[in-house]
């Protein structure tokens, strides 16, 4: 019943979306090192491991401005700026280019999550546990993400998989114009 209110049901899309997101990246980043910089496995899974450097980073430093900054500003520079990071590393093949294009996105995405629950659980208050559970399942769409991706992946290369996640940042952007009030904090 939740989801029938038009601004629960773009939020739960964008927390399907986000966790998306950060689990395709995690799945992809080596495979695209890999094809992209002819880089060794081993050493392409330093690129998960500094992506996730970037997300514990920008989380640490984003629950210091989100105390300043709402979060429909911070969650529309944050999607600008990884739609930016995405699109010009999927055109990319410097080894180093490409490393400080993924602490970008790890940086950029780490605190969508908590705007977009917030968010939710502020649509609500008095509904907010069942909110709660609705945002977590949620949650699901580290499962659904990477299949989709692996299916584009087999016919276009990573990029092409990556280009999905670029679908869902874009989509994230749109939330944000379009769910997010402009004093949401």
């Amino acid at each position: 019943a939740l989801l029938k209110d038009r601004t629960i049901l773009m939020l739960f899309l964008g927390i399907l979306f986000v966790v998306g997101i950060d689990v395709g990246l995690n799945t992809t980043i080596p495979k695209f090192l890999i094809e992209r910089c002819q880089m060794q496995l081993e050493q392409a899974g330093l690129g998960t491991s500094l992506y996730f450097i970037a997300r514990t980073t920008g989380a640490f430093i984003g629950a210091i401005l989100l105390v300043k900054i709402s979060g429909r500003s911070f969650l529309i520079v944050s999607m600008v700026a990884a739609i930016v990071a995405m699109l010009v590393m999927l055109t990319m093949s410097n080894l180093w280019a490409i490393l400080v294009l993924i602490f970008v996105l790890g940086f950029a995405i780490a605190n969508v999550f908590s705007i977009i629950f917030s968010a939710a659980l502020q649509r609500m208050p008095p509904r907010a546990n069942e909110i709660s559970g609705l945002m977590i399942m949620g949650v699901a769409g580290g499962a659904v993400m990477p299949p989709l991706m692996g299916v584009v992946s087999d016919a276009m290369g990573q990029a092409g998989g990556m280009a999905l996640l670029l679908v869902a940042m874009v989509y994230l952007l749109l939330c944000a114009f379009l769910v997010l009030k402009p004093s949401t904090r």
